[in-house]
């Protein structure tokens, strides 16, 4: 998959087509190397906190490929409940488990796991580009702008005509889309928009972010979403 394939038009502001916007940059699909084939096997009792990590994520990648995005999701959580010291493996985690949220429509917690894995490894691209993903999906415009900016130098002319598609919608004030934000229907009722607010707004309150700076600004903003 192209790291920033669309699915549909920029031009489309339909409500039913927002999952559309931009697809989920997919984990990568895992080769049949001997050191894939052996992590696809349950690893033993005596095995490392970085080895069983591993593990649940070529399970995830696995179910990611399936489309059983449940299931990915809560591999790519139990690898990271795993207590192993290696930043760079615990940010593309981060980055798988946000590509999951993405799928199953839950924007705002992939937002969030992108920013984590952003903070773990500056130079992981995956993370902007997954951010960038749920910032397009909900129409947040300018925050994707952001990443876009930050990512064209590299990722060649399609991210480029994405930037400035952003930038003009931007530009016109268009909305955020906040059912999107939500992760729930146009069709939803009162009780069941408040319901997914407060569960939202409990889950990603600035109080309870990580303390570094950065992640507290980056929570502060998406709850004010």
């Amino acid at each position: 998959l192209s790291p920033l394939r669309k699915a549909q038009s920029f031009g489309e502001t339909n409500r039913e087509k927002h999952s559309a916007r931009s697809a989920p940059v997919s984990p990568s699909k895992e080769d049949p190397s001997s050191r894939t084939t052996s992590l696809q096997k349950s690893p033993g009792p005596n095995a490392s906190p970085l080895r069983v990590a591993e593990h649940h994520k070529v399970r995830g990648n696995n179910e990611f490929h399936a489309k059983r995005y449940d299931r990915a999701l809560a591999q790519y959580t139990a690898g990271l409940a795993c207590a192993f010291d290696d930043d760079t493996f615990r940010a593309v985690l981060h980055a798988n488990r946000a590509a999951a949220h993405q799928a199953l429509q839950r924007f705002c917690d992939a937002v969030m796991d992108c920013c984590v894995s952003n903070f773990l490894d500056p130079s992981y691209q995956r993370a902007l580009q997954r951010r960038a993903d749920a910032y397009l999906s909900m129409g947040d415009w300018p925050s994707a702008a952001k990443d876009l900016a930050t990512l064209a130098p590299s990722m060649g002319p399609e991210c480029s005509l994405k930037l400035n598609e952003a930038k003009r919608k931007s530009l016109k004030g268009v909305v955020v889309d906040h059912y999107a934000v939500l992760g729930v229907s146009a069709a939803a009722t009162a009780g069941e928009i408040k319901k997914q607010y407060r569960k939202l707004a409990l889950k990603h309150h600035p109080d309870k972010a990580p303390p570094e700076a950065l992640l507290r600004l980056h929570a502060e903003a998406l709850f004010k979403q």
